[in-house]
């Protein structure tokens, strides 16, 4: 009896270690999708299961949820935006169309 219930606990413990290890797996899954795809992912897991009005909330909580927990990236964008600002990369356009014009004069008139 001793060792029926120690196989049982070993069962349980190792059977809640896979839910976590499912759970995270399937929140990062999710995390990385955008809202359209989590839609979409929702609605065919649970096609034929919850109605349409039930689906459209599970779908929004779902949504609402990775996002709310989602790291925001904005400092990304600003970091961007200052790297262009330091490359001018405008100028260096225009400065980079002045010399190809100027070879191209020069080829013509060593062509002539």
């Amino acid at each position: 009896m001793k060792t029926f219930f120690k196989l049982l606990f070993i069962t349980f413990v190792v059977g809640l270690i896979a839910a976590v290890v499912a759970s995270i797996v399937s929140k990062k899954k999710l995390e990385s999708m955008s809202d359209d795809e989590i839609r979409e992912y929702l609605g065919v897991k649970l096609a034929g299961r919850v109605g349409d009005d039930q689906l459209v909330t599970i779908q929004d909580a779902v949504v609402s949820g990775v996002r709310g927990k989602r790291p925001s990236v904005d400092h990304y964008i600003e970091d961007v935006e200052d790297a262009m600002d330091d490359l001018d990369l405008v100028e260096e356009a225009a400065e980079a169309e002045e010399l190809a014009e100027e070879s191209a004069q020069e080829a013509l008139e060593a062509v002539e």
